[in-house]
């Protein structure tokens, strides 16, 4: 089975304006929700094949708290131009383009593109809109990623920061 893992990443300084959009970095809050979701990944066993992460400050910052707990190899970490404003369209391209050898793959962007992925792949609605830090497991019987197609995927486990301690 191919795991697909969706994390928007955690909360940021507040947006001032297009120009400074790609340098926000984590705030407090979303310093202690990265550090939580790379708690929660080495608690629930999870593991990745390849990460692919908006070059965003905001974004590595968060993909970086999840890479370090679970030692992650610096060669399965890439960063991708094209997830920083990305549509729903483009995030199911770059799923597609995964190597074949790849089973689990991190995907770390943002909303609202992440989310509506995430509904995309499950064609379940009540997956919502994703919260900061929100990590999404799914899985397809699938051979290809190139064969990725609407509603093959089924949810395996929604995480949040909240969910530290339970």
């Amino acid at each position: 089975m191919k795991q697909l893992w969706i994390f928007r990443h955690a909360h940021a300084e507040p947006y001032a304006g297009e120009d400074t959009d790609f340098q926000r970095q984590l705030n407090d809050l979303g310093r202690r929700e990265a550090l939580a979701m790379a708690t929660l990944a080495l608690q629930h066993k999870i593991s990745f094949d390849r990460v692919i992460v908006s070059p965003a400050v905001r974004t590595l910052a968060t993909a970086a708290e999840l890479v370090r707990a679970l030692e992650i190899p610096r060669e399965r970490v890439h960063a991708d131009e094209r997830i920083y404003l990305a549509d729903r369209a483009s995030l199911v391209d770059i799923v597609r383009a995964l190597p074949g050898d790849c089973e689990h793959a991190l995907l770390v962007g943002h909303n609202p593109a992440v989310s509506r992925l995430a509904r995309w792949l499950t064609d379940d609605d009540a997956v919502g809109e994703f919260e900061p830090a929100t990590l999404l497991g799914t899985g397809a019987e699938l051979n290809h990623w190139a064969d990725v197609q609407r509603g093959l995927f089924q949810r395996l486990l929604v995480l949040r920061p909240t969910d530290v301690g339970r």
